[in-house]
């Protein structure tokens, strides 16, 4: 029943994937669960967010469990009963996952509010993909009244389904958005755009994973602890330089360490230099945005991992001794005030064919994985909150 409950929740959110900002619906359907449930809710903080307050009966430690809402401009692929029907947009990182395991907890949760000390906070954040849910979450006091003392979230990743993956400090990689703009004498500023955009690439120190085979040699070099820190991605797309959008380039930098930046802004300055040098063109570079790293804190790392072992199996839970370099998610900021960590979700099963990267067209979940989630969350804050042993 269980399984079934979920799998039509997940399913629910899939065939209604809303972008960034544009969470209307999915707020509504979360807001009527968590009140069915009988939690205190409260809608529009921060932008579409919800969130869900469950007090247990007796006094105890608040603990904050976060899913994120918002789909992808990525166009469905999948031949299944669920596909998305919205032309254009897909729930290709696993969002519609997160938000059916956060609801799953929250109803058996629910069910032992009678003899549940402490509160637990739901936060469903909207605009993750953007980077721009949390902050506004935070701005609008979402920590606070009440402030927990931990925070959670969980991630889907294409590991094995069955297993769940923890980082013991560093997890994911930081990044930092820039813009270029040419100007001056020469004839043909796009050729020069586009010489710039490929410069610019060549600085990265690493390739992020293109299919399974390289994901998984990553995923194992996580595990060993061997993956450098010290590698930047560098990621660039020319535009149009129009009038209302005058940039001609757009960059991403992915850093390990924010204190990277001040080296790779000197690469970047002497990149373009040396590419507009005798060219008579001159270059505006601005630095635009900035999303730190995601650090899980070690204490509670070590507190959660006979945790894990316990609902999983030693053999299932993977610890990462190295982060993955190349996303970004703005959970990061969360952790900036609270301490906690970020989950990783096994959702992959080759068997059945589903094993693909996260923000692909044909991306799917393995949905025993819901299961799980749901095993794992609701033993984790319940720990946390002194309910289990």
């Amino acid at each position: 029943m269980l399984r079934r409950s979920l799998s039509e929740t997940r399913r629910d959110f899939y065939m209604h994937p809303e972008l960034s900002g544009e969470e209307q619906r999915t707020a509504r359907v979360i807001a009527a669960r968590l009140r069915k449930l009988g939690l205190t809710v409260q809608t529009r903080v921060g932008g579409y967010g919800v969130v869900g307050v469950l007090e247990g009966a007796r006094p105890g430690p608040t603990v904050a469990y976060r899913a994120d809402m918002d789909a992808l401009p990525v166009q469905d692929t999948l031949e299944t009963a669920y596909r998305s029907p919205v032309l254009g947009v897909k729930h290709a990182c696993g969002h519609d996952v997160h938000m059916a395991v956060a609801l799953g907890v929250a109803e058996v949760l629910a069910t032992l509010r009678d003899e549940l000390a402490g509160t637990v906070k739901f936060i469903f954040q909207p605009a993750e993909e953007s980077l721009e849910g949390a902050r506004a979450m935070l701005a609008a006091g979402v920590l606070e009244s009440p402030r927990p003392e931990a925070i959670f979230a969980l991630h889907v990743s294409p590991i094995p389904v069955g297993t769940v993956g923890v980082a013991t400090g560093l997890c994911l990689a930081g990044m930092e958005e820039f813009r270029v703009s040419f100007s001056g004498q020469m004839d043909n500023l796009d050729v020069l755009s586009a010489r710039a955009a490929s410069a610019l690439r060549a600085l990265s120190g690493s390739k992020a994973p293109t299919g399974m085979a390289t994901f998984n040699a990553l995923i194992r070099a996580m595990r060993a602890g061997t993956v450098s820190t010290h590698d930047v991605l560098v990621s660039c797309w020319p535009q149009n330089g129009a009038p209302t959008a005058p940039e001609h380039l757009l960059g991403l930098v992915s850093l390990p360490q924010m204190s990277l930046q001040d080296e790779v802004h000197a690469r970047i300055r002497q990149t373009l230099d040396g590419l507009v040098a005798g060219t008579g063109a001159m270059y505006n570079l601005r630095f635009t945005f900035s999303n730190p790293p995601v650090v899980n804190d070690a204490a509670v790392v070590r507190e959660m991992l006979p945790i894990l072992e316990n609902v999983v199996g030693a053999d299932n839970v993977w610890v990462f001794r190295s982060p993955y370099p190349f996303a970004h998610e703005d959970f990061a900021l969360y952790l900036e005030h609270v301490p906690g960590a970020l989950l990783w979700l096994g959702i992959a099963n080759p068997a059945r064919g589903i094993a693909r990267l996260l923000h692909t067209p044909d991306f799917d979940v393995d949905e025993d994985a819901l299961v799980v989630g749901v095993r794992v969350m609701t033993t984790l804050l319940l720990y946390k909150m002194g309910n289990a042993s």
